[in-house]
């Protein structure tokens, strides 16, 4: 990739990414085994707890969302990225410092430190919020029009390795333990993430990307209400959102009913941690491919196979009793996701001025973080009235996805008219 050498900075980003994501899977996991398996072991109605953690982060991700874009463009996307990472690390520590004030009493006051954890992550997940509207709006400024599908694509895959290795790792804290090891090594790849974003607003020429573009506080607000209309009028962002949203509900429900399908019905804990990694195996090399198959295949044609896949794979996964056969549904599964991901955010990125790139994106991402959180509750309510049956809920999250099949052919000529760059 020779455009790589018009820029080092492509390689610190990258394995900034890829350290971030490992720090951000690898805490969210190793918490919610910890959580699960010695916090709430033996407490009752367990799924309720754990449905009021994953919709405080979502709304979390929601609230910081709305703004952080368009704050990161105003303080500096690079500079509000270091900052971010260093406030996630104090988290992280006082989640660490948790979990070991409940060791010898943790059934005692485990309503208490419930709610402490809660919201370090509520404030950990804010602080994750600014990374990614703020890396995308720096990689657009900075990457030909050409190249930018191929560049997220790369950039892209970087992350995922993260996000492979992270599970995995946080897979061998649910069988031995180990939480507070483990959670010390986000502590350390956020360390190295600061360090390498400074070395890239280091770089020389690219000052005017990473310092303030804003002055005033009403400057912001007026960038923050712009980004906010920009996304409710582009023709582009209101097609695709039934996608996003769907899928976003989808994801909720599996992202609730997995933790339960591994631990209570299959009772192999340690291949929930391989599962999450395949997941992440199969998004890296999907990203790998993705870019070529924007090249053969037209936007429509790939979000209609992408959804036929993702249906099919979750039906299989539904019906497996075996952990390895999971693992392998779980990465073609993630695979079939992937394919389309870096079009659609090459066509997010492009369809809107480069100026309001992190303002828009950051609206979008957390609208549809919202309606996930909205969903929480329903997935909840539906795993108590099938008597805690996780399968259940996998096959409703397929079924949602063959709503969007159905969806792509209702509204095909008009995704026949988006192109990717």
């Amino acid at each position: 990739m020779n455009f790589l050498n018009h820029f080092r900075g492509y390689y610190r980003l990258a394995a900034s990414d890829f350290l971030s994501n490992y720090a951000t899977t690898v805490a969210a996991t190793t918490i919610k085994l910890w959580l699960v398996n010695s916090l709430l072991a033996g407490v009752q109605e367990s799924s309720k707890y754990l449905t009021i953690y994953l919709m405080l982060s979502a709304i979390s991700e929601l609230i910081t969302g709305l703004f952080s874009g368009t704050v990161a463009e105003h303080y500096g996307v690079l500079h509000t990225t270091m900052s971010a990472c260093l406030l996630r690390m104090g988290a992280g520590i006082g989640v660490i410092v948790v979990i070991v004030w409940s060791q010898p009493s943790a059934h005692t006051y485990a309503n208490l430190l419930f709610w402490i954890v809660s919201l370090l992550v509520m404030f950990t997940t804010a602080c994750d919020t600014f990374y990614f509207p703020a890396i995308s709006s720096f990689v657009n400024r900075i990457t030909e029009s050409k190249k930018l599908t191929r560049v997220l694509s790369l950039l892209r895959f970087s992350s995922l390795m993260g996000t492979l290795i992270g599970p995995a790792v946080a897979g061998l804290a649910g069988s031995t333990q180990l939480y507070i090891p483990i959670l010390l090594t986000e502590t350390l790849a956020l360390l190295l993430t600061v360090v390498l974003i400074w070395r890239i607003s280091k770089t020389a020429g690219y000052r005017h990307i990473y310092e303030n573009t804003s002055s005033t506080l009403p400057e912001l607000f007026t960038n923050w209400r712009q980004g906010i209309k920009t996304f409710a009028a582009n023709r582009t962002y209101r097609l695709l959102f039934p996608f996003a949203v769907v899928e976003a509900v989808a994801n909720s429900g599996l992202g609730f009913a997995i933790i339960f399908y591994f631990t209570t019905q299959l009772h192999d804990i340690q291949s929930y941690g391989w599962y999450l990694s395949a997941l992440s195996a199969g998004y890296a090399i999907s990203y790998l491919i993705a870019p070529q198959c924007s090249h053969i295949f037209s936007f429509a044609q790939l979000l209609t196979a992408s959804h036929i896949l993702i249906t099919v794979c979750l039906c299989s996964l539904a019906v497996t009793r075996i952990g390895v056969i999971a693992v392998f549904w779980g990465f073609l599964f993630a695979f079939s996701q992937a394919i389309i991901s870096p079009a659609f955010q090459s066509i997010f990125i492009q369809s809107v001025d480069q100026s309001l790139v992190a303002q828009v994106m950051s609206v979008f991402i957390s609208v549809v973080a919202a309606i996930g959180a909205i969903s929480y509750p329903a997935w909840d309510w539906m795993y108590t009235v099938t008597g805690n049956n996780a399968t259940v809920l996998v096959i409703c999250a397929s079924g949602l996805h063959g709503f969007l099949v159905l969806l792509c052919a209702f509204l095909y000529p008009q995704l026949k008219s988006i192109r990717t760059a």
